[in-house]
């Protein structure tokens, strides 16, 4: 595993180095397939003692991106909390590729498919009626995010919607050529919202 290590806020001495290290390692024993790491420290200026420094780790492996972040007191309980939980992460992600089942993802498709058209004409509805005032209602845009696409079936997309987490997940959906996003309903099924050509 490829790893990259950007610290803000601090410089990093050669004993933390190693430490970051070790603890990658692990995590790669249990991820065979290759995968680019990205590890992001920094040290905060907060009252609270306990969040003095954190670590955010994004792995991303040919099928999924895992992402974690932790804070702690020192370096090393900030790097050792976000090792545990990508460890879960890679764990979980390893279990749900096993359980995959084509007719599991098959029924899950076509009842996105029925449910998108209704979803998206209730979208459009929402969006005319209400855009300004939801706009002051949420506040302020202060985090604009950026990531890699990479062209995906639709289980794919749930999949790793639920490995990061995440209510929806935007992607590219390798069936329709088009970007389309995927949510988890009240209910506890998916949805999927496509683009309509009109």
């Amino acid at each position: 595993m490829e790893m990259q290590i950007l610290a803000r806020n601090m410089r990093l001495s050669e004993r933390s180095e190693d430490y970051i290290q070790k603890k990658v390692a692990r995590l790669e024993r249990h991820l065979r397939e290759r995968a680019d790491a990205k590890l992001e420290l920094s040290r905060t200026a907060s009252r609270s003692e306990t969040d003095r420094f954190v670590a955010q780790m994004t792995i991303s492996a040919s099928r999924a991106t895992l992402r974690g972040q932790e804070s702690g007191l020192t370096l090393f309980a900030a790097v050792d909390a976000v090792a545990d939980v990508m460890d879960k992460q890679i764990r979980r992600y390893k279990g749900r590729a096993y359980r995959t089942s084509q007719a599991r993802r098959s029924a899950r498709s076509q009842a996105i498919r029925e449910d998108a058209g209704a979803l998206l004409e209730e979208l459009d509805a929402v969006i005319e009626d209400e855009a300004e005032e939801a706009i002051e209602e949420l506040g302020n845009l202060v985090r604009v995010k950026q990531f890699a696409m990479k062209p995906m079936t639709v289980e794919e997309a749930i999949m790793e919607m639920e490995l990061l987490d995440h209510d929806f997940f935007l992607f590219h959906n390798t069936e329709t050529d088009k970007y389309s996003v995927v949510y988890r309903r009240a209910d506890g099924d998916y949805g999927m919202i496509e683009p309509d050509a009109a």
